[in-house]
C-alpha cells in the first residue's frame, strides 16, 4: 500500500495463501469505491492519489487484529 496499490492475488501467491480469504475483505471497501476514493478490479486495489490520506483505512480492511476487536 506504500504505492497506493496492492495486487492481492499476486501477494497471496507469493505467500502461498488462498486469495479468497483476503478478497472477501475487499467487500468492506465497496463504500470507498462507490465514493471514488479507490478502485477495485480483479483483486487489484488502487487508492486514488488525491485520497492517499485514507490509505490506512484501506489497509485496515485486511488487518486481522482489527477484525477481531
Amino acid at each position: 500500500m506504500c504505492d497506493l496499490e496492492a495486487d492481492v492475488p499476486t501477494i497471496c501467491a507469493a505467500h502461498e495463501i488462498e486469495p479468497a480469504r483476503f478478497l472477501d475483505s475487499v467487500e468492506s471497501l465497496v463504500t470507498l469505491a462507490e465514493e471514488g476514493i479507490l478502485d477495485v478490479e480483479n483483486g487489484f486495489i488502487r487508492v486514488r492519489p488525491e485520497h492517499r490520506f485514507v490509505v490506512r483505512a484501506v489497509a485496515a480492511a485486511f488487518d486481522a487484529f482489527l477484525a477481531n476487536r
